[in-house]
């Protein structure tokens, strides 16, 4: 379940540990902005942002900045206008990766650089032992939810909203592009990011964990303080991992 203020409050915590990378002033383009959660934090420091999503974004209906919807090919911008590009928890997404690479680096300055936030293998890790606790929640409300559900015609989708996540933690579904969420155990290490980054063009600079451990169902929510987030990223690993990256070659 989609828990907007949930999100919003981790990617806050993300983008000020990335704060520091960013020139102070620069022009930004925030690429896949969501709510434009991060895209206003930017602004209200004195970036100047342009944010853009597809129109199709599960988050379209919630923006909070004016967000650009552009067509999944072409960044809608001037070659070479941009200092900066920003993404969080984007490219994992991005079917067409080669073609965005391309287009990353024609609007970049020639002196301009990416930072991308990625999940990690602990976060796919991780997903996938509480997603199996959650669906065992959901086999053990089985019964209830048959119980409860109304006699006329509201009982079949009832349960078999119950059967499907009750499913769910045990059928590793990819969370991006992969064909299954079992090789997102590589797709999403540092190794696979750094090599698909160098493959596309792009020099990684270097590399580091935002040190908050969280999970895809969301376990505990807002309810586990982010100070012992960030305690128990050390022990399980980091949710995310930035990528600083700079065009390796012009076209």
């Amino acid at each position: 379940m989609l828990d907007l203020d949930y999100l919003n409050l981790l990617r806050r915590l993300e983008i000020e540990r990335v704060l520091p990378t960013i020139p102070q002033g620069c022009r930004v383009l925030e690429f896949g902005s969501g709510t434009g959660e991060q895209a206003r934090f930017l602004t209200e420091r004195g970036f100047n942002v342009t944010a853009i999503d597809l129109a199709s974004s599960n988050y379209a209906k919630h923006r909070v900045f004016p967000v650009t919807d552009y067509d999944g090919h072409r960044i809608p911008l001037d070659d070479r206008s941009i200092d900066v590009i920003f993404s969080s928890n984007v490219l994992e997404h991005v079917e067409n990766f080669d073609e965005i690479a391309h287009e990353f680096r024609r609007v970049l300055k020639p002196e301009g650089f990416a930072v991308h936030v990625l999940p990690t293998t602990a976060w796919r890790l991780w997903s996938f032992g509480t997603g199996v606790a959650d669906s065992l929640a959901a086999a053990a409300g089985l019964p209830g939810a048959l119980i409860r559900a109304p006699e006329n015609g509201g009982r079949r989708p009832a349960v078999i909203r119950q059967l499907r996540r009750a499913a769910s933690g045990f059928i590793p579904r990819a969370h991006g592009t992969s064909g299954n969420g079992i090789a997102e155990l590589w797709t999403f290490s540092r190794h696979a990011w750094r090599q698909r980054f160098e493959r596309t063009g792009f020099d990684v600079v270097t590399d580091w964990p935002i040190g908050m451990f969280y999970t895809g169902t969301i376990l505990a929510g807002a309810k586990l303080r982010m100070e012992w987030r960030r305690k128990l990223s050390r022990i399980f690993g980091s949710a995310t991992r930035t990528y600083v990256v700079r065009p390796s070659h012009r076209d």
